[in-house]
């Protein structure tokens, strides 16, 4: 507060914040269009491959897919602490910190980039044997694995630049950047792939994506410095804090991509490349669905933080308890849409040859849904800060994940796979819950979860049933339609006052 002539007015915070509601809004819908994008790649792009390529060649690129994918442990997951301490500078309008976080930031993930970029190409040279494979296929697969590791290393700093626009409540351009930059890509790849370019056309649509983005994220934050008057400096203090949190954060990041990018990998190596194909084609659905409601996940990242730096703990308590529920609702009714059209869905897009048992499907449906939630909770506690005790629980996951995934696949076949993915994130599901009920007093309500697990064993059950195929697009649009409406209504009328509550 400040005094003028006698009167007292209070102090409020500049004008130029602008209003978390809408930044998460449009936070969403640019995740929802460039998730579209990315749907649009798999549906156009993954039919061609296996036609051009054959499975068992973008077998075996999916396989590396995987080993390129571990690679993302490099970036010790620092990207949730860059959000989470701009934007919580930015709540206190402390725009001298804001600025300083970021460039500070961007210091370490230059050494980020430089160390991923050699270990890559490090690893490119036992590439072969790892997959075995000799001749000219080991020749070609090295070489296209090396180019995809330096677009890796660009979208390492695309995620740094990105993560400003987001913790300053400003996520349009990013996203409108992802887009263009992803719709090139996509038209590199697909007109290498027709030119007879063969494995060459995916990294290189993938660099061309990345560089596209970066030069675009990068002068969007220039224009961000510029407009906002932020302070561009390093300070060694932060580069020291972000060194010291990094090994934790390491951790996380270590148990989501080993847990994530090891499926294909095993399959490889234990069963063959042809079944990885057929599985992760399987699986693509599943991972639409999840990308689309991983939308909502990150919506958050940056405005839950800044609601936190406000102080007001009640209004972070039903914001938590709003977005958990909505979580498992929408989570639920969509991965029970999954298990019902799957079937459908494969025949007509790769065909009957792709096409996997049903009881596979309902588990991989189970796992991410189960992963989906989990994934809501490590967020919400990322944003308030608790990074230590979230990265050692999700570094277990994802360890007991791969363990597991190699017992159970040894024993029960490919639908080891999804089982141990859904044991494992339960299990963190309920630690993490615990966690949260302790940092900000959620009470809770045995009756409401007991109902909610009750729904969501009611659409999983039902759709099991519904599985079937359909001879068209057009029958699988009217399917597709009717099930998501059929469990839709199923899911509301078992919790009816729950739903009224979440649309008021």
């Amino acid at each position: 507060m400040y005094r003028l002539g006698g009167i007292v007015f209070k102090k409020t915070k500049s004008s130029h914040t602008p209003s978390r509601k809408r930044a998460t809004i449009l936070q969403a819908l640019g995740g929802y269009v460039n998730t579209g994008i990315i749907i649009l790649q798999g549906l156009l792009l993954m039919p061609l491959y296996i036609r051009y390529l054959g499975a068992d060649t973008y077998g075996l690129w999916l396989a590396s897919g995987g080993i390129l994918g571990m690679l993302g442990l490099i970036n010790f997951g620092i990207s949730s602490m860059l959000v989470q301490r701009i934007a919580s500078a930015y709540g206190k309008n402390d725009l001298d910190q804001a600025g300083a976080y970021f460039i500070s930031g961007m210091v370490v993930y230059l050494s980020i980039f430089l160390l991923l970029g050699g270990f890559g190409w490090a690893l490119s040279i036992f590439l072969p044997r790892i997959l075995t494979v000799d001749g000219h296929a080991a020749q070609l697969l090295q070489q296209c694995f090396q180019l995809a590791v330096l677009a890796v290393t660009i979208a390492v700093l695309n995620e740094c630049l990105r993560s400003c626009s987001q913790a300053l409540l400003r996520p349009v351009v990013p996203h409108a950047n992802n887009a263009i930059g992803r719709i090139l890509g996509i038209g590199i790849s697909l007109w290498m792939l027709l030119n007879n370019f063969g494995l060459w056309s995916i990294p290189f649509g993938m660099l061309v994506s990345e560089s596209v983005i970066f030069t675009l994220n990068l002068l969007n934050v220039v224009s961000l410095f510029r407009k906002l008057k932020l302070t561009a400096r390093v300070d060694r203090n932060i580069i020291k804090e972000f060194f010291r949190t990094g090994p934790v954060l390491f951790l996380a990041t270590a148990g989501n991509r080993v847990s994530q990018e090891a499926e294909p990998l095993l399959v490889t190596i234990i069963i063959s490349p042809e079944i990885t194909t057929a599985y992760m084609v399987t699986r693509r659905a599943a991972d639409v669905v999840f990308q689309m409601l991983n939308v909502l996940v990150g919506s958050i990242m940056g405005t839950f933080s800044h609601l936190t730096a406000s102080g007001d703990h009640d209004r972070v308590r039903a914001v938590a308890k709003k977005l958990l529920t909505l979580s498992f609702s929408v989570g639920g009714i969509a991965f029970a849409t999954y298990v019902a059209t799957n079937l459908a869905f494969v025949e007509l897009w790769v065909g009957e040859a792709m096409v996997l048992d049903k009881i596979i499907v309902l588990f991989i449906a189970i796992g991410f849904f189960s992963r989906t939630f989990r994934g809501m909770l490590s967020q919400i506690l990322y944003e308030l800060s608790d990074f230590t005790y979230t990265s050692v629980i999700v570094l277990i996951e994802g360890v007991a994940r791969v363990v597991l995934s190699v017992t159970l696949l040894s024993l029960f076949g490919l639908v080891g796979i999804p089982i141990a993915l859904s044991i494992v994130c339960i299990m963190a599901i309920v630690v993490q819950g615990l966690r949260l009920m302790q940092l900000i007093k959620i009470r809770i309500n045995f009756f409401v979860i007991a109902r909610l697990i009750f729904s969501a064993g009611a659409l999983f059950g039902t759709s099991y049933y519904l599985l079937q195929g359909v001879e068209s697009w057009l029958y699988f649009s009217l399917l597709l339609a009717g099930v998501l409406g059929g469990l839709t209504t199923l899911f509301v009328l078992l919790n009816l006052r729950m739903s009224q509550d979440m649309l008021s």
